[in-house]
Parts: C-alpha cells; structure tokens; sequence
C-alpha cells in the first residue's frame, strides 16, 4: 500500500473533501493514542469496541467506513481534555485511478456504509473552530452544517413556480421566421430559441441528480442525495432532444410550436443511431444508381445488386448529383426560395418523388451485423425502408384540432404545407406524408387507431421496390402498395412529435405512449400548461399521510434523517425546530408521489430522456423516494427534482411575461354596504363582549385580550368578527345571557375602579346592547343553526311551521325566515309532485325535519354539517355528470353530423340531463304557487345574488373568501337561485379540486367558481371567469394581487371587475382606509399590530338597531316555484353603494359611544367600529 501521505496516492487528504468536524464528548474516557500523524498534523480515529463505550458508536461507523474507503477521518483532542474533535474526509467517487476500486464493493458494504452515513453526514459540522480543535463556548450558538438543515415545504407546484425563465445562450430567434405571419412576443422568441438549443445541441448536460455543496473550505464538490455520494465534478448526461413546453396557459404555447416548426422546416430527420447498423442516408436515385460503396453495400446486403431495375452505368449527371443532395441535405440547402421555379419545371415532380430513406435492419447478433455480406448468401429477410423527413408530426384533443387549423390560418402564411388528419380521413401514404408536407395534425383519438396497425415484422417482408423510374430520368416513379397492417406513421422517421395538452402522456398505460415506444422519433415534445395534475394548482395542505409507506413502498435504506440534535456532539444540543409549524417537515403523500410517477412516467418513458430511460428505476429510486420519505424529503431531495425539472420544462416565470404583455382593463371598486337588522344585533353582542372585556380588565393584564400574550385568541376573534360581517350565528347567542345575569357585578366594579366617563358610558351602552338582544325572540330562535335565513311571502302559515326550522316557526314571528336548503327540498318536491295537497306538504316536512334530526345525532354533527356534507356531494355528482357530457361530446365530434353550435344540447338531451319540460300549468295550481323568496338577513349575501342573476349568463364569477363556512352559505344560496358552482376549498380533495379547476375552464355550465383565498391566491389560471368577488376586504395587498391574477393573466380577453365588499362603520372600512394609508409604504405589518387598525379595535362602537316592522321591506320576489329572471331581480333591502361617504340609511346610525376631543380625528381617518368576538 501506498504512503498515505503521498499527495499522488488517490486517497490523500488534500485529494479528498473536507467535510466538516464531528465533536465527541470523551471525559472520562481514556483514549489509546498511536502517535502516528496524518498529513493535517491530526491523529487516526481510534478504534473502539461499542460495548466498552457508550458513544463508541461514532468510532465503529467510522473505523468501518474508513476500512471500506467511503471516507477517511482525523482527530485531535481539545485542550480541556473533555471534547475530541473529528475531521471527516469523504471520498469522492470520481478520483482518478480508484473507480474501480469504488465499484468492487459489494452490495452488503453499500448497503451497511449508507447506514453509517445516514447517522454520521447530518452531525458533521462546518465551523472553522472546531476544524482547528479551538473549544466552542458555552452558550449555544448557530452553526453550519455539511448538510443544510433548511426545511424546504415547498409543494410540487410550488417548486414549478419557483423554476427560472430559460434563455438560449447559443441561438437567438429573430423578430421574423419565415412562414409565420404574426410576430413573437420576446419571450415567446425566447421559449423557441431555447426549444431549438435543446433539439440541436450534442452538448452533454450536468447530472441533475447532483447538487452543489461546500467543503469546509469553501470549494465546490457534488453530493448525490439518494446515495449519500460525492463527486469533484458533477458527472455529465447526454441531453434529451425535446422536453415539455410548460408556458402558463393562454401564452401562446400554440404559436410557440408553430415558431419552432417554422424556424426549423428544412432540417431533415437523421437515421436512428446504431452501434451495430450502419445506416447511410440514401435517396431512391442515388440506391438505384450510384456506384459509390455505401450504395453498393446497401443493394449487396439487401440482395439487390443483381436486380435488373440497376442501371449503374453511367456516371450520375449534375442534375441527378443535386436531385440527391437537395433531398439529403435539408437546411444545408434553400430550396424554399427556389419552390415557385421548381414547380414549373419538369424537376419538381422528380425531386418529390426523391425521397430519403435508410435501411433499418434487425439486428439480433452483433457478429452477424458486422459479417461481411457474402453474394451467394440467401437473403431471409429485407430492410425496413425508413422514409427520413423535414415534417412534423402533432398529435392534439379532439376539440383542439379546429383551433389548430385556425391558428396555423391566423398566424402562418399560405406556403405552409399541412395536413389536418380528422376522424374519417385516409392517411397518405409514408412516401407522401414524408415528402410533400411540413405539418401534420391529427387527433390523440385518430393516433391511437393507427395503434392497432402495428405490424412492424411484415415490412422486413416486403421485397424492395423495383418500380420503372419516370420516362427521361432515373428516378424511380414507385407506385408499391403499402401493407395494410403497418401504419404509414411507422415507417417514417420523424423529425419531431408534439403532442399538445401531452400530460396525459404520464399514464403508463395510455395506448398512445405505447404507440410512441414503437414509432422511430428524433424529438419530442410535449406541451401542456398542467404537467401533472398536482402543478395546475398550489397545494398548501400540511397533512400528513399516515399510511404512506404502505401505499408507495418506499426503500427505506438510503433514507437520510435529520435529527432535533446531533447524536455526537458535546457543544452542539441545539434542536432542528423550535416548534414552529413552518420548521415542521411536510410529509409528500400518496397524491404528490402520484403525480411523482406521472412526471417520472414522461421524462423517463415517453421523452426518453437517456438517463432515465436506460434505467426506467432510477427516477423512482433518485427522485421520488427521497422526496416521499416517511418523515418528510430528505436533504437535497427537493432540489433534486426542481434541477430534474429544469432539465426538461421550459417556461417563463408569469411575472416576466407580464412585463411586456398588455392585459385586458381591469376596475377594482370597494362596495360599502350597511348590516341588516338581525346582523346589527349580533354585531353589537359581539362588541359588546369586547368591550366589557377592555372595561372589567382596564385594558391590562393577560385578560385583556389585546395583551400581547394574547395574540391568538385576538387573530381568532378577529376571524370570527369577519365571518359575522357575512353572517353569523351562536349556538351561546354570543354570551348575552350570561352578560346580562353578570351586568349589576360589571357595573359595580367599574364604579369601584371609577373608570372614566366614557369607559362607563361604553359599559352600559354595551349591556344595553346585550340586553336587546336577548329580549328579541326571533334573533334568539336564528342563533340555533348557522345558515343564512331568507325572507318568505306567501307561503301557508301550516306549511311553513312545518318546514322551518326550531323556533323560527313560532307565533311570535314578526315575518316568515327559511333557510336556503330547506327552501330548496320544498321546490324539489312540489316539482316532483305538483299537485300535492295542503295536508301531504306539511307531513313531508315533518318528516323531513326527524329525519334531519335523526342524522345528526346519529354523526353526532350539527346541521349544517349534514346540509354542507349533501350539498359537496351534490356538487361532487355534477362534476362527473359535467365529465359524461365532454366525454359524449368527443364522441358526437367523431360519429355524428351535428352542428358544432348545437352539439351540447343535443349531448346534454341524449344523456338526460336536460330539464324536464315545463310544469308551469301544474305548478301554478300547487297551493304554493304564489310563494315567494325575499332578500336574506345577509347583506353581502344580496348582493351577491344580485351580481350573480345579473351578469352570470354572458360572465363568469370567482368569488374569493377566506372562510369555508361564508362559501358554504353562498353555495346554498346559488342552489336556492339554480345557478350552477363549483367550490375549491380545504374541505375537497386535491384531485377534486383539480378536476373541478378544469371543469370550471372547459364548460359553460358553471358560472361561480367558489374559492378559500388560502388555496386559491397563487399558482391557478382561470381566465373563464371575468368577474371577482371578495367577501371581505384582504389586508395584505399582495394576496389579494395574487388572487385577482387568476383571472386578470395572458389570455384574459374581457374586462375585469373586481369588487370589494365593505360592511359600513366597521372593521372592515378601517382596513380599507388604513390599507390606502400604507400603500407604498413597504412590508405591510400584522393587521392586529398596525397602530390604526389596533386603536379602532381598542375602542369597540356599537351600531343602533331599528325597531320599526318595516325595516325588513324589500322589494326582492323570487317564484320559488319557477326558475328566477335575472333581469328582474333587485335586491334593495339594504342600500350599497361604492362611496363610503355617502350617508347610512336612515334605518342604521352610527352611536358614538364617547365625546373625547380625539373624535375629530377619528372620523378624519374614517376609522370604523368593528371586532368579532369568538364564541
């Protein structure tokens, strides 16, 4: 063995990464020392036997992984003789003369010294001091770690969001291509540029499976996080021709495709490449005539030198000689320049007929494809004659074929040559596919079909062509049948596949990836703007799945655990989390490694990414098990996949894009409204708890609930005072009862701490609140069930108290309030039974209401948890039904002969989905048939409804929340008014929520898109939708920019309007006032910390409540019978308006609850009076 020291010995120190110390407590614990020096001056590891020490574990791994050269380790001992410093050397793979060496260790050492390196890389420490063995002090401090410690919770859309705008360093696109009409945005120019870069480059690429890291030092090295290896130089991997064109939707990625085409429309397909096969390129003519040797071999080894078709004769002319090369050069040569002259002449048709080929052989014996090819030799089997070609080949969705024919029409000149393959056309020939066009498209459906004629054995079989060649020339004027059992598509080497919208290409088991596998393609490109399904949205879920290893069967053996603390170190006892959940890993679930498998499925199976494809294990292995480890991605695992990722996508960061892309006008207006009675009354309760809480505590101590220790239950109270500004019911009636037995003691200890004026004067303005509201049987009878109640007019006094809920159906009601979803059972059945009488309507709704009763206590739920549960299941069943009707429609498009603009309903009548035809005769004899819908005790609810009957016919809604239950009683709302919506909250599933994202962009039939702000502020595109409500003003302006740009993006070609609903004189006025205040000011602070917004919250004002019977007038009447007319509604119950200004109703006044001289000022600033109390 070698001389350790010897720099020219591979494993010496200096050849090695430094990576870092590990430190070992060994007081007390004598150490044998061999006085032998590396060549860093330290000492050898000693060896010691794990049953002696307790921490001799750290020597056994090391001494174990030293002997079987995965790293190599020094120590010294501190000067307080308590800490022994180790220095780790680890060994990096690609050292020069020891590869070899690496590779020979066998599986068992592998698979015993990841082990060790799993316990041992996370300890090891990257600190100068304990490098030169200097003590750290006692208090703790950061340190560096060889491996980072960052938690990275990015999701899979995330990561894609966060991958780079790609530019071309090696080819630049102009502002014209030839062929293409309209001119590139830049960076479409630059999406082509970098497409071309891919397709041409033979430049090798760096390995994304590694990523960079440090020595202790500071210099560069390479880890590999999957198998815990280093390298010096990160290993280079052949580049993949193609990738995934990945642009936002709406970008233009069609034009994109088109640029790429057009901008390489004469380069010519080159032979699949063979280490056993020679395959020159030949011409017809030139196979036929020329005498060179690479013509001569290929007629030999086909057995066709003795044909008598030969004519080798003469010398080939200068004609003949370009006839060739025109053909076999491609770009090399203009002929585009030349086509208008050509065609004229007699050499057009000639040079058609030229077409390029190569010979593919089955090769099945290496020794016989390099055996010279004897004469006499029988020849059993002929070469497959693949035709080369400059054209394209696209394969799209069925209803995307029209739109491609427009495109090309909109955006390229009449001098494109292309073929739009539809469901009933006869494919041409391969010669003529290969030769007379640039483009051809075709159905994903048509593709599939060709699937079937897969005969590939049957053209070894057919005998080469010996066809006359055209009179006056010798060009061979083929006129061979085709075999009926193989696809043209299949004897064509294509210059390039794109399939569009291609993400379905990650099912492994999609007929059209099996037919790619067997067509002979140079590139490939799919182009989609939802990679897998999991990147079309953001998923901030933080769920952890606890079966996932069981679902995934994930090898735990090269798992890489970080642990709270280091396992070895006597300085170092600081933990990984401090307890926060953003320090808390997030477990990659059955979901994400779904769509792991899909994204695997595509890089590895159908662009065959050499890499990936020559081991179809190593995406599953290198990528998707250390991001789907048990206890969250291992080190590195993320940026593995966004550097996989990199390495294939091409897109522009939605920002970038923006810079040079005018959008469509967009208004945002706020909408000031006032509370409707019954809401004043619980807005008031609400306050009034707050203010006697700042009164009883003198706005000190921990029962203040704005002292600083409370701060999690004031963001509470303040979700809760945001819901109650939609609509909000107490089953505790918001503690007014308890305020009002407790209000003699509130009074006196306030007298007792002789509290100021105003502060007393807020007490009892505060207890008089509580009290009206507790006298009030009707708010009473609504605080028991959450649901928004509606206002009802004509409806049977039996009937009603039938099919009310609780107390709401007592005599003491001033009017007739019914929830939506029992509004909507009662039309249901009337429907269903029009003639129904009296009697039979009131026993159904009592039975309806034991059956409801019966459900929840057997849930052990509320209500509206039943109602909500009904009303996803509903929406869960128009979803799929949505889905049968676009899968009917693709078959209607193939099979029968309906107009493009009558194919839905003709769809929707053959499936029965439509209505059934009209009641109107029977329902006006029902006893119900002058029952009516008001306005609902909601005031954002009404306008809602307002918008939505006005504008959703030619408009689509997005209406943002950043509560589930306010979008729950909007769903119920809509389905009171039959107007269809889908709902993207934390309570549908992730593929639910994908394919309801989808349905919601290809169909008509929904117009409201329900969305928790949370889900839906980043990383969605639904341009289909023009009209944006938030239920509450965002205080964080950069959210609520994020949500609006789900439908104000590329490809957005209406107006926007957004609107901003805004309660009157409370909270939410001063969030807007005080947001204007600080815009451009920087970092918006907290909400509950800004000082505007905490001194309205600090000083709770009250709102007085009419109490006259004609507060409740509206002129809102909707037949709850017949469906509603948009163009009739008003909703006019309470007033709205876009100027806050503008003076309240005269039915709802602004009591001021104190006198200070600071009044003035308040108003100036409009500081509102609002903050919701949790119950």
């Amino acid at each position: 063995m070698c001389n350790e020291h010897d720099k020219s010995n591979p494993f010496a120190l200096d050849n090695l990464l430094s990576a870092g110390t590990i430190s070992v407590n060994v007081q007390d614990s004598p150490l044998h020392c061999a006085h032998r020096h590396e060549s860093d001056t330290w000492h050898p590891v000693p060896s010691r036997q794990l049953s002696v020490y307790a921490e001799d574990d750290v020597f056994c791994k090391i001494s174990f992984l030293t002997e079987h050269r995965f790293l190599r380790a020094t120590c010294h001992l501190g000067a307080s003789k308590r800490v022994l410093y180790i220095r780790i050397y680890l060994v990096p793979t690609d050292l020069q003369s020891v590869q070899e060496i690496l590779r020979c260790r066998s599986e068992a050492v592998m698979k015993e010294g990841h082990r060790h390196l799993q316990a041992l890389l996370p300890s090891i420490v990257q600190d100068q001091r304990p490098w030169n063995a200097d003590e750290l002090p006692s208090t703790s401090q950061p340190q560096n770690y060889f491996l980072p410690r960052d938690i990275d919770n990015r999701t899979m859309a995330e990561i894609y969001s966060d991958l780079p705008s790609l530019v071309s360093s090696t080819i630049s696109v102009g502002q014209e291509i030839r062929g293409l009409r309209s001119a590139l945005y830049e960076y479409q120019r630059q999406s082509v540029a970098v497409m071309i870069e891919k397709e041409l480059s033979n430049q090798p690429v760096q390995d994304p499976l590694y990523i960079p890291i440090s020595n202790i030092h500071g210099e560069r090295f390479y880890f590999q996080p999957s198998t815990l290896t280093a390298a010096r130089e990160c290993p280079t991997v052949a580049r993949c021709k193609g990738g995934i064109l990945c642009e936002e939707l709406g970008t233009g990625k069609t034009v994109m495709v088109l640029g790429l085409i057009l901008a390489t429309v004469d380069q010519l397909s080159q032979p699949e490449e063979s280490l056993l096969d020679y395959r020159p390129v030949m011409s017809p003519l030139a196979y036929r005539t020329f005498p060179a040797d690479e013509y001569l071999n290929a007629r030999r080894r086909a057995g066709m030198h003795k044909s008598s078709t030969l004519d080798i004769t003469r010398v080939p002319s200068l004609v003949e000689i370009l006839l060739h090369r025109i053909r076999t050069w491609g770009d090399k040569v203009d002929i585009r320049s030349c086509e208008e002259q050509l065609e004229a002449s007699n050499l057009w048709k000639l040079l058609q007929a030229n077409t390029p080929f190569y010979h593919h052989y089955s090769v099945k014996s290496p020794m016989r494809a390099l055996a010279p090819s004897r004469t006499r030799d029988r020849v059993s089997e002929y070469p497959r004659l693949m035709h080369l070609t400059t054209a394209t080949l696209v394969v799209v969705p069925i209803n995307l074929l029209g739109q491609w024919d427009r495109e090309i029409l909109k955006h390229c000149h009449s001098t494109v040559r292309y073929l739009i393959v539809r469901q009933t056309t006869q494919i041409p020939s391969a010669k003529a596919l290969a030769s007379d066009y640039d483009l051809i498209i075709m159905t994903d459906s048509r593709f599939r079909r060709e699937a079937v004629k897969n005969k590939v054995a049957h053209l070894h079989k057919l005998t080469p062509c010996t066809c006359a060649p055209f009179p006056g020339s010798r060009v061979p004027d083929c006129r061979c049948p085709s075999d009926p059992a193989v696809s043209p598509l299949l004897q064509i080497r294509w210059k390039r596949l794109v399939i569009d919208e291609g993400h379905t290409s990650g099912n492994t088991a999609a007929a059209l990836n099996h037919f790619v596998r067997g067509l002979s393609i140079e590139r490939k490109w799919i182009v989609t703007g939802t990679p897998t399904s999991n990147i079309l949205g953001l998923s901030l879920g933080r769920k952890q799945d606890d079966d996932i290893e069981n679902d995934i069967g994930v090898d735990s053996t090269y798992s890489l655990p970080v642990p709270a603390t280091t396992d070895c170190s006597a300085s170092d006892t600081s933990s990984v989390s401090d307890g926060g959940a953003e320090n808390i890993a997030r477990v990659w679930g059955t979901y994400d490694y779904e769509n792991l498998r899909k994204l695997g499925t595509m890089i590895s199976d159908f662009l065959a990414v050499p890499q990936f494809h020559s081991d179809p294990k190593l995406f599953g292995s290198h990528v998707s098990a250390p991001l789907c480890d048990r206890h969250g991605p291992r080190v590195g695992a993320v940026k593995v996949l966004s550097q996989v990722m990199e390495m294939v996508m091409i897109r522009h960061r939605i920002e970038d894009i923006e810079e040079e892309v005018v959008l469509p006008l967009m208004r945002h207006t706020p909408i000031y409204m006032d509370l409707d009675a019954y809401a004043a009354m619980s807005y008031n309760a609400m306050q009034a708890s707050i203010a006697i809480n700042a009164i009883d505590s003198q706005r000190e101590g921990q029962d203040y609930i704005f002292h600083p220790k409370n701060a999690k239950n004031l963001q509470i109270a303040i979700d809760n005072m945001s819901q109650g500004m939609f609509w909000s019911a107490s089953d505790i009636l918001f503690n007014v009862d308890q305020i009002r037995y407790e209000a003699p003691e509130f009074l006196a200890r306030a007298t007792a701490a002789e509290v100021p004026d105003h502060d007393m004067a807020l007490l009892k303005q505060a207890l008089a609140h509580a009290e009206a509201a507790a006298k009030d049987p009707l708010w009473r009878a609504m605080q028991h069930h959450e649901d928004v109640p509606f206002r009802v007019t004509g409806i049977d006094s039996a009937v009603f108290e039938a099919w009310t809920r609780g107390k709401l159906k007592d005599k003491f009601r001033v009017e007739d309030l019914m929830h939506a979803n029992r509004l909507c059972d009662l039309r249901a059945l009337i429907r269903s039974r029009p003639l129904m009488k009296l009697d039979r309507l009131v026993e159904e709704g009592k039975a309806l209401d034991i059956n409801e009763r019966a459900r929840c206590e057997k849930k052990s739920a509320h209500v509206h948890d039943v109602t909500d549960a009904a009303q996803m299941k509903k929406m869960v069943s128009e979803v799929k039904d949505e889905l049968e009707v676009m899968k009917e429609k693709e078959k209607v498009y193939q099979t029968e002969d309906v107009p493009e603009t009558d194919i839905d309903d003709f769809v929707r009548r053959k499936l029965g989905y439509h209505a059934a035809p009209s009641l109107s005769k029977l329902l006006s004899s029902s006893p119900l048939s002058g029952t009516c819908v008001g306005s609902s005790l909601s005031t954002k609810l009404n306008f809602i409804l307002s918008e939505v009957l006005e504008h959703s016919e030619k408009e689509k809604f997005l209406i943002f929340s950043n509560s589930p239950l306010t979008l729950a009683h909007i769903a119920e709302a809509l389905s009171l008014i039959e107007i269809k919506y889908l709902r993207y909250t934390t309570d549908v599933s992730l593929p639910l929520r994908e394919q309801c994202v989808m349905t919601f962009e290809s169909s008509d039939t929904f117009r409201v898109f329900l969305m928790e702000l949370k889900l839906g502020a980043r990383g969605l595109n639904l341009i289909s939708a023009s009209r944006v409500i938030f239920c509450e003003p965002v205080w964080h302006p950069d959210v609520e920019a994020q949500a609006i740009k789900r439908v104000h993006r590329i490809g957005q070609t209406k107006p926007i309007t957004v609107k901003t609903l805004v309660i009157r004189h409370t909270a939410e006025e001063a969030m807007v006032s005080r947001r204007h205040l600080l815009k451009g000011s920087g970092k918006v602070p907290k909400m509950t910390t800004e000082v505007g917004m905490r001194h309205f919250m600090e000083n709770p004002r009250f709102l007085a409540v009419p109490t006259e019977p004609e507060r409740f007038s509206s002129s809102l009447q909707i037949s709850l019978l017949t469906h509603a007319e948009p163009q009739a509604q008003n909703f006019t119950s309470t007033r709205t308006s876009e100027d806050p200004a503008t003076p309240s109703a005269s039915n709802l006044n602004v009591t001021n609850t104190c006198n200070r001289p600071d009044d003035a000022a308040d108003r100036a600033l409009k500081r509102p009076r609002t903050v919701r109390f949790a119950d």
